[in-house]
C-alpha cells in the first residue's frame, strides 16, 4: 500500500513537472497555445479574444469607460457586471454572427467580392464628399474599424439582408403599422420640395427671376418653367434625394417659401433659380397624421420603413427561435480579462 501510495505521488508530481515544462517552452519557442473558448455554438467555437476585443472596441470609442472607475459606473448604471455583459455581447454579436453565417452558407448566400468592393466604394466616396479627399480612414477610425475589420462587418450586414429576404417572405405592412409608423417618425419628413434651372451666368439666371418674381411675391411652376426646363430636385428630407444636394442647394432651399424662387445661387460651376414647389409638416412626434395628406414620395419611404422595420422584427424572431433550437455552451469566464472589473468600484 505504502510503495502504492508512493507511486502515485511521483506520477502526480511528474506530471505537474512535465507542464510546467511545457509552459515553459511555449512562452520560450513561440509555441502557439490552443485559443480559449468563450462558448460553442452546435460544437462551433467563439473565441475568448474576440470578445474582449469587441468590449475593448467599446471602451476605446468612449473615453470616458477606459478606466476601471469609469467602467464599473456604466456597467452598474445600465444593470450589467463584467460576467452579464460578456454574456449580453456573446448572445446579441457572437452568436446570431455564427448562426447567420452558418444559414448562409448552408443556403449557399454568399457576397462575391466585386459586390463588397462596390458597396464600400460608394460609402468612401459619400463620406469623402462630405469630409474631404482622404478622409475615409479617419472616418473608419472613428467608429473603431479599420479596412479589414470593416469589410468583414460590411460582408456580415450583407449576408444578414439577403438570408432576412430569403426566409422572410412575406413582411407587407398593414395599414394600421404605417399610421403607427407615420404617427411616430413622420417630422422627420418634414422639409420642402423644389425644382431648379440651371443657367451659364449670374446675369442670365438675375435676369429670368427678374422676369417672374416682383421682388419676393410668389409666383407659379407654370411661369417658373418659362424661363428654361426645370430638373425636379425632390424633398430635402429623403435621404435619396439630400444626398445629391449640395450644402448651397440645401441652404437656399430651406430659406426659400412656398411657391417662392431663390436668388441666383452657384452650384458645381452653374448658376441656379431654385422653386419651392410644396413644403410638409407633420407636426410633432407623437401626433395623428392624415395619410392622405402625405405627399406620395414621403408615403412611400414610410411604407418602405415600415416594410424593415416588419421584416427586421420577423427576422429577429426567427433568429429567436433558432438560436433556442441550437446548442449554446458557454464556458465560464476567465479571469484576468481587462474589462473585468467588480462594479462596487462605480461607489453608490
Amino acid at each position: 500500500m505504502r510503495s502504492t501510495i508512493h507511486t502515485a505521488i511521483a506520477a502526480a508530481f511528474v506530471s505537474v513537472l512535465l507542464g510546467m515544462c511545457c509552459l515553459f517552452l511555449c512562452a520560450c519557442f513561440g509555441i502557439p497555445q490552443s485559443p480559449i473558448v468563450a462558448a460553442r455554438v452546435d460544437g462551433q467555437e467563439i473565441y475568448e479574444d474576440e470578445v474582449t476585443a469587441y468590449i475593448e472596441g467599446f471602451r476605446i470609442k468612449n473615453p470616458e469607460y477606459e478606466t476601471d472607475t469609469g467602467w464599473a459606473e456604466f456597467l452598474k448604471s445600465n444593470g450589467y457586471t463584467s460576467e452579464t455583459m460578456r454574456k449580453y455581447v456573446l448572445d446579441t454579436v457572437f452568436i446570431p454572427k455564427t448562426l447567420i453565417r452558418r444559414e448562409c452558407e448552408s443556403r449557399n448566400i454568399k457576397i462575391i467580392d466585386a459586390e463588397l468592393d462596390t458597396v464600400i466604394q460608394e460609402e468612401k466616396n459619400y463620406y469623402e464628399q462630405r469630409y474631404g479627399e482622404n478622409s475615409w480612414d479617419s472616418v473608419l477610425a472613428s467608429y473603431g474599424y479599420d479596412e479589414d475589420s470593416w469589410r468583414e462587418n460590411e460582408r456580415d450586414r450583407l449576408l444578414e439582408e439577403q438570408l432576412a429576404q430569403t426566409v422572410i417572405t412575406d413582411a407587407q405592412p398593414t395599414q394600421g403599422e404605417i399610421q403607427a409608423l407615420a404617427n411616430q417618425t413622420a417630422s422627420n419628413y418634414n422639409g420642402k420640395s423644389s425644382y431648379y434651372i440651371e443657367f451659364d451666368t449670374e446675369q442670365a439666371a438675375a435676369e429670368a427671376r427678374s422676369r417672374i418674381a416682383i421682388g419676393d411675391s410668389a409666383t407659379s411652376l407654370e411661369a417658373f418653367s418659362t424661363q428654361g426646363t426645370p430638373v425636379y430636385a425632390g424633398w430635402n428630407s429623403l435621404t435619396s434625394s439630400r444626398d445629391a444636394m449640395s450644402t448651397e442647394y440645401i441652404q437656399t432651399l430651406n430659406s426659400l417659401e412656398l411657391n417662392h424662387v431663390s436668388q441666383p445661387v452657384q452650384v458645381g460651376g452653374k448658376w441656379l433659380l431654385i422653386f419651392c414647389n410644396a413644403t410638409f409638416n407633420a407636426g410633432s412626434s407623437g401626433e395623428s397624421v392624415a395619410l392622405d395628406t402625405v405627399p406620395p414620395e414621403i408615403y412611400d419611404q414610410l411604407a418602405s420603413d415600415a416594410t424593415d422595420n416588419k421584416t427586421e422584427m420577423l427576422f429577429a424572431e426567427w433568429l429567436d427561435d433558432l438560436m433556442r433550437s441550437s446548442n449554446i455552451v458557454y464556458e465560464p469566464m476567465p479571469e484576468g480579462l481587462p474589462y473585468s472589473v467588480n462594479v462596487t468600484l462605480a461607489g453608490e
